[in-house]
């Protein structure tokens, strides 16, 4: 199969193909790999006629490939003699009210969820503490005090005492702001695509964006850029990319890595997005 002109195209960028012919950054990317299912048949048609048109390639193969796609998974569009296109008509269906009553439930359960660990959590902390401060509190009362034992004696245990809940409670704060610290962003320092997919469902998503986006540094990511004029922010620690070429990464346990092609398709499942 001939893929001089895709190729072609990889090599050009997806920014530099925006910036000359004003097409979406995200549908750019969709055509370089090839996935045709974030696009129309129509606006797939069109796209691959203006880069035709603009770089002056052969992408015939692509647009086969595309058409067949189409063709195979939705009704046959008919147009009429003004060139108009007439979608056939579609029995109703109530596939999309059942997934949003899904979705409804879902974050309603999710909801109730976190507010129930929230409190354990909570709870949890304050025995932890109280038990603790309590045990410390203990130890120093079954000390049996001498007769001769001094006022000074007396004042210095129950200073200790002060001290031992003094450090308890602030070693329970600092555990809880390390806690908090645990964060993952993208700055990009110009207009960018950037597909995201999370590892653990495969479920994907897509963005055009500029300035921060955050992330759940939690779950593992792989990342895919349009050009690689980003930085890449963990727990406060930033990491610049310059390159004009595609970027892929994957975040993994607060850490960032730069993928090849071959390891970004064969940790996608073999997609190549």
């Amino acid at each position: 199969m001939n893929n001089d002109g895709l190729q072609k195209l990889k090599d050009i960028g997806a920014q530099k193909i925006y910036e000359d012919t004003h097409i979406p950054v995200e549908h750019i990317q969709a055509l370089l790999h090839e996935s045709f299912d974030g696009l129309t048949k129509i606006h797939f048609i069109g796209f691959i006629s203006i880069l035709q048109r603009e770089y002056n390639i052969d992408l015939s193969e692509l647009k086969s490939t595309g058409v067949a796609y189409y063709d195979e998974r939705n009704p046959v569009e008919t147009t009429t003699e003004d060139g108009i296109f007439i979608a056939p008509k579609k029995s109703r269906n109530f596939t999309l009210l059942y997934i949003l009553i899904a979705m409804i439930m879902f974050l309603v359960a999710l909801f109730y969820t976190v507010e129930y660990a929230n409190k354990n959590m909570q709870n949890h902390t304050t025995i932890i503490d109280s038990t603790t401060i309590n045990n410390a509190k203990k130890n120093i009362n079954c000390i049996v005090p001498d007769a001769n034992i001094s006022q000074k004696d007396e004042n210095k245990t129950l200073e200790d005492v002060n001290v031992t809940q003094e450090k308890v409670q602030s070693t329970s704060v600092v555990k809880e702001e390390k806690a908090l610290q645990k964060s993952f962003k993208i700055v990009a320092r110009s207009k960018v695509w950037m597909g995201y997919i999370d590892v653990e469902t495969n479920k994907k998503y897509q963005k055009t964006f500029t300035g921060e986006f955050d992330l759940d540094p939690n779950k593992e990511w792989l990342l895919i850029f349009g050009h690689g004029y980003i930085d890449v922010i963990i727990n406060s620690e930033q990491k610049k990319f310059n390159s004009k070429k595609t970027l892929r990464l994957l975040y993994k346990d607060s850490t960032i890595t730069q993928l090849t092609f071959d390891e970004f398709k064969r940790l996608n499942r073999g997609n190549a997005w």
